[in-house]
């Protein structure tokens, strides 16, 4: 008796014990999990290296490639869902003259912390929206790494666009709603709203820009990727799947030279992206752009900018893999 005593306390204990380790296997599997989603979701939103072909159509001046090399850090959490992501950035245009000579390269340096929005799933917001969020803040640099004055003489108050300094410093601050489903059975969609606004403290940049640059701008973007709902042709469900789109939109508010606080021309900015990820290729998708507003590229900020250009970028995680991956939460 006594033995039967002691095999069935050991064969509890057992059990009590296999229980445990199953609920901290599951446990710790779910975090993880939740911690790989949330990654997926930064790396789908941050800036990627990218290489554009030639000028494109519109008014840029004649390029043989515009070019971004944009490698990214994180450090994260399992348990918590936030991230900490350092983005340095090198631009640069090479120029279709003699020599091929490169513009002077735009520098930028982002420093940005993530944080889940644990309770949005628990309000109606999610019903306005989409089911989860993200609230983001960064502190980024931008300059053109000269240290040359700003103008040509001070007279005609002409930009120095080969020497003259160029630096700015910034804060951002957003939040990203997004929602993922499964489309039928082998289909997966992202749908997702960005708002953000960056904020460039008069004391952070170069004198000279106080009053022809900007003080803040505000943008919204839309993200879509893959079919939102199962086609009747097939073909048309993996195109969709291997596909997004982001269109974005933005104002820049405060001094601006002397431009009306409504002049559309000058202030508003479109940037539309559609990029296509091949089933044979995993680092790398095909991207056709539509971009007007002001010039993007450090100096050369007093140009308006419309153009059309195609080119590659990269794909660190492939849209139609990872919306599997993460399927519904």
């Amino acid at each position: 008796m006594r033995y039967f005593y002691t095999c069935s306390a050991a064969l509890l204990f057992s059990l009590f014990t296999f229980h445990s380790q199953s609920q901290t296997t599951a446990t710790i599997a779910s975090d993880t999990l939740q911690s790989k989603r949330f990654l997926t979701i930064i790396n789908f939103n941050r800036e990627q290296t990218y290489a554009s072909f030639g000028s494109g159509l519109g008014n840029q001046v004649p390029l043989i490639f515009e070019a971004s090399f944009s490698p990214t850090y994180f450090i994260s959490s399992n348990k918590e869902k936030w991230a900490l992501m350092m983005n340095p950035q090198v631009q640069m245009r090479m120029l279709d003259k003699k020599s091929w000579p490169i513009q002077v390269p735009s520098y930028h340096f982002y420093v940005t912390y993530f944080r889940s929005i644990g309770w949005w799933r628990k309000t109606f917001l999610k019903k306005l929206t989409y089911t989860d969020a993200i609230w983001f803040s960064s502190i980024v640099h931008h300059s053109n790494g000269q240290s040359g004055k700003f103008y040509l003489n001070d007279t005609t108050r002409i930009v120095d666009l080969a020497s003259g300094n160029f630096s700015v410093n910034y804060l951002q601050f957003g939040i990203l709603v997004y929602t993922l489903k499964n489309t039928g059975k082998q289909y997966f969609s992202l749908r997702e709203i960005k708002l953000n606004t960056d904020i460039y403290p008069a004391s952070w940049c170069d004198p000279n820009l106080v009053d022809i640059y900007w003080l803040s701008r505000l943008f919204g973007t839309l993200g879509l990727g893959g079919p939102w709902r199962e086609e009747k042709r097939d073909w048309m469900n993996r195109w969709l799947q291997n596909s997004s789109m982001e269109i974005k939109g933005g104002w820049i508010f405060g001094n601006f030279r002397d431009y009306a606080a409504l002049d559309v021309s000058h202030r508003m900015i479109i940037d539309i992206t559609y990029k296509y990820y091949p089933p044979w290729l995993d680092e790398l998708s095909f991207f056709l752009r539509f971009y007007t507003g002001q010039d993007y590229y450090n100096v050369y900020f007093e140009k308006q900018l419309t153009t059309v250009t195609v080119g590659i970028t990269t794909n660190t995680i492939k849209i139609s893999n990872s919306l599997r991956y993460l399927g519904n939460k």
